[in-house]
């Protein structure tokens, strides 16, 4: 015999959303349902009148099964999704003055991507954290100045509020939704469905350096990064990467910022980072190792690093992100990012970027 429903689930739909914002957290709850076997979740999507919309693109258009007057009241978890439209829909006050009077009556509220602005709009995250992609971290910061914006974290939990950085970060707050509901056991299970990683947690940053800088379109400057990425032990100093850019220090500096938007310094500090996290989370390797391995030098170094940047100590990341021999069984290649994909994510980000305007 099937359990009653525990949960009820809403997402908003508007014009210009983001179709993957939707489908891959509803996705879950679906999956979460399939799984177990039982009705868990009982899903709803709602626009302001019911009505369908189209979604960013306009080559899908989404049939919402609410409106603002028919959405159950048992919903518990209001979701809000990110797209291209969002922006605009953080200051439709009609929508933010109906989402303000619901967020009082669901247990949770939380945001996809760049729906973190509407979000916010509501009041809902004031003195509180909120993710939200990296590209508009600092926007957000900006025009919500009492809202404490994370600017790196997959997703973050205040409270009743939850947000996601990226698109399919929204997946990630998914599953953790998922398992602080039913349990880590259903919630594995699904994300074995979906081939994620369920340990990507939200202390994790939304994405390695490789994929978070812009690589340079001057061949010289772009062999450099991926140089770096490749040897972050190496001797990084500026005139020793000069030399190998065949450039003066000075040029150097200023062209890596022109062409990446971040100064050399943080690209190498970030790239060591990055890579001591790999190892942390992928292999034994002692931390002394680590921190020779990631170009950090001692021990004492990578733990201030660590603290100074994250939060927290390199054992306690391993502790919370390490990948376990099942994890790496079921899963045949590592969730690092290549050099190919950065270029490929970029161009997907300029595309976005170039629909902004």
């Amino acid at each position: 015999m099937k359990t009653p429903i525990q949960h009820s689930v809403a997402m908003l739909l508007y014009p210009g959303v983001s179709a993957s914002d939707v489908a891959g957290p509803m996705e879950c709850f679906g999956l979460a349902n399939y799984v177990s076997g039982n009705v868990v979740y009982a899903l709803n999507t709602f626009t302001s009148d019911g009505a369908p919309v189209a979604a960013a693109g306009s080559w899908l258009t989404l049939q919402p099964n609410h409106s603002f007057d028919t959405l159950p009241d048992d919903v518990d978890t209001l979701l809000i999704p990110g797209g291209p439209a969002a922006f605009s829909l953080s200051k439709d006050s009609n929508v933010i003055a109906w989402l303000r009077s619901r967020a009082d009556r669901v247990a949770r509220i939380g945001s996809i991507c760049n729906g973190a602005f509407v979000l916010a709009a509501l009041g809902a995250a004031d003195q509180g954290k909120l993710a939200t992609h990296w590209l508009f971290t600092d926007q957000l910061a900006r025009l919500h100045p009492d809202v404490d914006v994370d600017h790196d974290a997959i997703y973050v939990r205040s409270g009743k509020v939850w947000s996601s950085g990226g698109m399919t970060s929204g997946m990630d707050l998914a599953l953790a939704l998922i398992e602080e509901d039913c349990g880590r056991t259903l919630a594995m299970e699904v994300a074995r469905h979906m081939v994620l990683y369920l340990r990507r947690s939200g202390g994790q940053s939304q994405f390695s350096m490789h994929l978070k800088a812009q690589f340079s379109d001057l061949p010289a400057i772009g062999r450099l990064q991926q140089w770096i990425i490749d040897n972050p032990q190496a001797d990084l100093r500026v005139e020793t990467m000069a030399a190998r850019a065949a450039m003066s220090s000075r040029s150097l500096l200023r062209v890596f910022k022109e062409q990446t938007g971040m100064t050399l310094g943080k690209f190498v500090a970030e790239t060591r980072l990055r890579h001591a996290c790999s190892l942390l989370e992928d292999t034994d390797r002692e931390q002394k190792e680590v921190a020779t391995l990631s170009g950090l030098g001692t021990e004492t170094n990578l733990r201030k690093v660590f603290m100074s940047r994250l939060g927290i100590t390199p054992n306690q990341y391993r502790l919370r992100f390490r990948a376990t021999e099942t994890t790496a069984a079921e899963h045949e290649t590592p969730g690092h990012i290549s050099y190919d994909e950065a270029w490929l994510y970029r161009t997907e980000v300029k595309g976005f970027q170039r629909s902004l305007k």
